[in-house]
Parts: C-alpha cells; structure tokens; sequence
C-alpha cells in the first residue's frame, strides 16, 4: 500500500491531466460542431439572400424589359402620328401649292389678255390718230381751206 500512497499523487495528476485533456477535446469538439452548425447556417442565409437577390435581379429585369417594350411601343405609336401628321401636311401643303398655281395661271390669262386689250387700244388709238391727221389734212386741202387762207 505504500506503493499505491507513493504514487497517489502521481496518479491523481495524470488522471487530472487526462480528464482535462478530454475535457479540452470535447469542449473542442463542441466547440467545432457549433461552428460547423454556425457555417452551415450561414451557408443557409446565404443561398437565401442568393436567390432573393437573383428574384429581385430576375424582376428587375423583367420590369426594365416590360418598361422598354412599353416605351418602343409609346415610340412606335407617336412615330406613326407624326408620319400621319407630315403626310397630311404634305398633302395641305400640295393642294395649297396646286392652288395657288390655278391663282396664278388665272392671273397670267388675265394680265395676257389685259396686255392684249391694252395693245389693241395702242394700236386703234394710233390708227385713229392716222385718220384724224388724214381728215385734218383732207378738210384743210378743201375749199373753205382756200377761203380762209385768204
């Protein structure tokens, strides 16, 4: 029995030691396990917000197209009224310009015929003129001309 007093201390230490040992490693072990537990919650979150943030990405994008397609069609639209406007101001401006051509070959049949009226009253007053000087000439050469020179 003095051999097991002697070592009494030894043995007391060693199981001391041991039972601090696996106490270490278990509580390492735990510790390990909650951080495993603690990562694969975190992996959990993470593909979570992953797909959250791809359903937000997904409808962004969705919208933006559903806005683009909204606008070329706003686009389309006021594109062809304004294709519709031009046409028909095209067409007002070449019913006017037509008009206005019939205004002025109407005035040019006018000022031609007032031309020629003025070139025909030209023309008669010039030849009675010629026959006025002829009648002048005529009444002058006749006798009561004679009478009166003397």
């Amino acid at each position: 029995m003095d051999d097991f007093t002697s070592y009494w201390g030894i043995l007391v230490s060693l199981l001391t030691a041991g039972s601090a040992a696996v106490v270490y490693f278990v509580k390492n072990w735990r510790d390990v396990e909650a951080l495993k537990e603690q990562r694969r919650l975190q992996d959990n979150q993470l593909a979570v917000l992953l797909e959250k943030v791809d359903r937000c990405q997904r409808a962004a994008t969705e919208q933006e197209m559903q806005y683009r397609q909204a606008f070329e069609m706003k686009l389309q639209e006021h594109r062809a009224d304004v294709a519709r406007e031009v046409a028909l101001l095209r067409r007002e401006s070449k019913t006017a310009t037509n008009r206005l051509h019939e205004r002025l070959e109407a005035l040019d049949k006018q000022l031609t015929v007032s031309v020629e009226r003025q070139n025909q009253l030209l023309d008669s007053t010039r030849r009675q003129d010629q026959r006025n000087e002829r009648m002048e000439k005529l009444l002058w050469s006749w006798p009561n001309a004679r009478l009166n020179e003397e």
